[in-house]
This record gives structure tokens, C-alpha cells and sequence, in this order.
């Protein structure tokens, strides 16, 4: 819950000041961890120093012991090499040697009531090592202690297996603890400023990374219903807001298609719908004016103009739902030849109005020769596009001609092609074919239609995610190929 909170506060930020402080975390949090680690081995490294230094006076001092024959000790002057800088005073030291019995057999300085422990250290160097180190941090009684704490040095002075005497060298650490406080000072001032710089760093490159983004909402805040040919700028830099720019482009090029496609739309369905009510007006207005009032022929007359509006109805709702998309279509496997065995009685009645002949041939071009596939489809959707190409063929073939339908099986897709011998499609119109209200060659005006099938064939294929093609015949005559995938 308390993590959904932060979340929930930090979202509330601009995505500028988002990545600035996600930057600043992931830069701070590197940077600290870093610098942790580099203060630890520069910690590690000073106290091998010191401690190297420190062994090399301990060797130094244990030079300057002379042992009697007979065990007596006894201090000389230190012959020092007076121009060794070392890190830490001279004259400070506290040196003692101890027995392993525990007895202080010699100092020298003010050890006051301070007594270094030795009994490990003795232990230690009876396991093998050449010298032992400890800090001693409670010094309290060390008279005039030079500094917070001392390092202790225990080094063995006789060369026996199993050595009795230990040289204990007890020194300030004043030199190190100023070395590190002054780099824990550096560290700590350091830091926080590093991250205020990337901090207005990152405010600054983020500010100028987004400046083209700004740029694309405020022109996107500019673009109006009627104003769909302006287009959002598209930065020099080959990055991700250039592809979005160009994105947002195109579809800002669809919208305007599809907006011209629908006033094109609304016009032509007015005309369509106003036709024939304006014929059914006027002849309302003749059979008004008319003395004899011949309503059998009104009525007939009424009775075609009703079915040309229902005709014009049906299908634009076809169409609207086909402009639906995929989540209205009732998907299920079927097989091409079975939708065209059901739609070919459907449409004998106008072939056989005009004297045409169907023709229906079945072809297997699988490499195999497996039988048919299926195919995944909404079987009203097909059955339309079937119909539609069919009876397009129909309406545009001469009386008493043949039309053929040709269903082909083939290894990935399942095809089929209709040929007509008509007039052909002219070639400034075949672009357009397959757009609403299209009505192919001006010279068949007698052919009745709305110009809408082919324009609903063609969305049903797209939703089918298949492909239907128009194209002419060398001599006459127009093919309509469809092509869907198998399953």
C-alpha cells in the first residue's frame, strides 16, 4: 500500500520531472555506491601505509635493542634515520617491551596507567605472523593522547621458535584520521553538489529532448475537424519521437481519408436516397393533378421506388456493420466451394432474367494433392462478397452470354475468380472500382444498383484479412479474383 502511494505521487509528475529524478536516482545511487567503494580501498590503502611505515620503525627501534648474554635489556639511543618522513611524530610514540609472562621489562614515554593487551598478540605470532596490528580507540589514559585513537604495533625481538619478547609500539593516528575526514568532508560536500548539477542537468537535456514533443502537442492542439491537413513536425533526430511524429502523421493522413470518405459518402447516399423520393413525389404530384387517378400504376411504380430505398438500407447497414470491424463478425471454419454452392441458386434468378449461363468449375493446384482446405470466416459476411462479385458479373455481361465461377484449391489460400464478358472496366475507373457508389462503365447506365456491393465486398475481404482484385481481360470482359488464407 505505502509502495501504490509513492507510486501513485511520482505519476502525478510531469514525465520531464520524471526522468530527471529517475536519472538523478539511478546517477546518485551509482555514484554513491562508487564513491563507497573507492573511500574503502583509499581507507584500506592510507592504513597499509601506516602500517607498512610503522613496521618499518618498529624494525627501526628493534635495531637499536641490545640484549645482554644474560637477558639484560637496555636502551641506547635510537639510531634513526632522522630525514625519514613517517606518518606520524616521532617524538609521540609510546614503546614498551613485554615479556610473555606479562612483565613490562622496558619503556619508554608516558604510558601513564595505559597498558596494551599482548596475551593474542603473543599467540598470534607463535601461529607464524611477523607482527600484529590493532586500534586502540578508548584512550583515555593516555596522558596528552595526540590523537583519537593509536594503532599498536607488536613485533617480536628475539629470533627463537617460539619468541618470549615482544616490541609494542604504540603511535597517534593523527596524519590518517585527517587524511580521511578531509576526503569523508570532500565526499560529503562533493556529492550532494554532483547530484544538484545532474539534477539541473537532467531538467535541461530532458527540456530539450521533449521540446519537439511539445512542439507535436501543441500543433495537435491546433489541428481541427477542418482543418485535417496540418501535420505535427517532425524533428531531424532518427529517434523515437521522430518515428512517432511520422506515426501520428499517418494517421492523422487516415483520419483525413476516412473524414473525405465519409462527407464523399453522406453526398452520394443523399442522391442515392433522394432519387427515388423525388420520384415518388413527382408521380404523387401527377396522381394528385390527375383526373383519372390511376393508382394500380402509382402503386406499382410506389412499390419499385420502396424497394430501391429498402435495397439502398440494407445495404449501408450492411456496410456500417462491416465498418464495425472484426469484433462484430461471427468467425467460424468453413469451405469456399460450399459458400458458393449456396449463393450460385440465389443468383439464377437474375442470370436466368438475361438468358445468362453459370458456369462453376472446381480446381485442385495443391502440390499434394490433398483435398480442400478451410478456411475461418462470418458465413453471412462471405456469402454477401460471393454474391456481390457474382451478380456484379451478371448485371454487366451481355444477354444470353456465360458467366464463369472458378473455385481453386491451393496449398495456402483458397481462390476464387469470376470472369464476365462485359464491356471491361475503363482504365481511369479501375482504381476506383471498389469505392462507395461506383457505378464501373458509364455506358451501362441501364444496370440497376447502388454502387455499394463491391464497395461492401471489398471491406468484407479486408476484414477477412484476404484480397479481392478487378482487373480486364485482354479481349472483353472483367475478372474479379479472391483470395483467402486456409486454416
Amino acid at each position: 500500500m505505502f509502495l501504490k502511494k509513492i507510486y501513485n505521487f511520482f505519476s502525478s509528475f510531469s514525465i520531464r520531472l520524471r526522468l530527471s529524478l529517475l536519472f538523478v536516482v539511478i546517477f546518485g545511487a551509482t555514484t554513491i555506491l562508487f564513491n563507497m567503494f573507492l573511500f574503502k580501498m583509499m581507507i584500506d590503502t592510507l592504513q597499509q601505509d601506516f602500517d607498512d611505515a610503522l613496521f618499518n620503525y618498529s624494525v627501526d627501534v628493534s635495531e637499536g635493542i641490545e640484549i645482554g648474554v644474560k637477558g639484560d635489556l637496555s636502551f641506547p639511543p635510537l639510531r634513526l634515520d632522522h630525514g625519514k618522513i613517517l606518518p606520524f611524530p616521532l617524538g609521540t610514540a609510546l614503546i614498551q617491551v613485554r615479556h610473555s609472562s606479562g612483565a613490562v621489562l622496558a619503556r619508554v614515554g608516558n604510558f601513564g596507567e595505559f597498558n596494551p593487551p599482548y596475551k593474542k598478540d603473543f599467540e598470534r605470532i607463535w601461529a607464524g605472523e611477523e607482527a600484529t596490528y590493532r586500534t586502540i580507540e578508548h584512550i583515555r589514559n593516555i596522558p596528552s593522547a595526540e590523537a583519537d585513537s593509536y594503532r599498536l604495533i607488536s613485533f617480536p625481538l628475539d629470533n627463537a621458535a617460539k619468541p618470549q619478547l615482544l616490541l609494542q609500539i604504540a603511535v597517534p593516528m593523527t596524519l590518517l584520521e585527517t587524511q580521511i575526514s578531509q576526503r569523508l568532508t570532500l565526499l560529503q560536500v562533493g556529492i550532494p553538489v554532483v547530484l544538484l548539477i545532474a539534477t539541473l542537468g537532467g531538467l535541461f537535456l530532458s527540456a530539450r529532448a521533449l521540446k519537439p514533443l511539445n512542439n507535436m502537442i501543441n500543433t495537435a492542439k491546433e489541428i481541427k475537424a477542418s482543418e485535417l491537413s496540418q501535420r505535427v513536425p517532425i524533428p531531424n533526430a532518427n529517434d523515437e519521437i521522430k518515428k512517432l511524429a511520422l506515426t501520428l502523421n499517418e494517421m492523422l493522413d487516415r483520419i483525413q481519408q476516412a473524414f473525405h470518405s465519409q462527407e464523399r459518402f453522406v453526398a452520394d447516399a443523399s442522391h442515392q436516397l433522394l432519387t427515388p423520393l423525388t420520384i415518388m413525389r413527382g408521380e404523387l404530384e401527377l396522381l394528385q393533378k390527375s383526373e383519372k387517378r390511376d393508382t394500380e400504376q402509382f402503386i406499382k411504380s410506389a412499390l419499385q421506388e420502396v424497394d430501391n430505398l429498402s435495397g439502398i438500407v440494407q445495404e449501408m447497414l450492411l456496410l456500417s456493420r462491416v465498418d464495425a470491424g472484426i469484433g462484430a463478425l461471427n468467425m467460424q471454419d468453413l469451405a469456399l466451394d460450399d459458400l458458393v454452392f449456396e449463393v450460385l441458386p440465389r443468383c439464377e434468378k437474375l442470370a436466368s432474367s438475361k438468358g445468362i449461363k453459370l458456369k462453376l468449375n472446381i480446381l485442385n493446384e495443391n502440390d499434394n494433392g490433398d483435398e480442400r482446405k478451410l478456411i475461418r470466416g462470418d458465413n453471412d459476411l462471405l456469402q454477401n462478397l460471393i454474391t456481390n462479385v457474382i451478380e456484379n458479373a451478371i448485371k454487366y455481361s451481355p444477354n444470353d452470354e456465360v458467366v464463369s465461377v472458378t473455385v481453386i484449391w491451393k496449398q495456402d489460400v483458397s481462390a476464387l475468380v469470376v470472369d464476365d464478358n462485359g464491356p471491361g472496366i475503363p482504365e481511369d475507373q479501375l482504381p476506383y472500382i471498389f469505392d462507395r457508389f461506383s457505378r464501373g462503365s458509364n455506358i451501362e447506365t441501364r444496370v440497376k444498383g447502388f454502387g455499394l456491393g463491391l464497395a461492401i465486398a471489398q471491406k468484407i475481404a479486408i476484414l477477412h484479412n484476404a484480397k479481392l482484385t478487378a482487373q480486364n481481360h485482354l479481349g472483353h470482359g472483367a475478372r474479379f479474383s479472391f483470395e483467402i488464407k486456409n486454416i
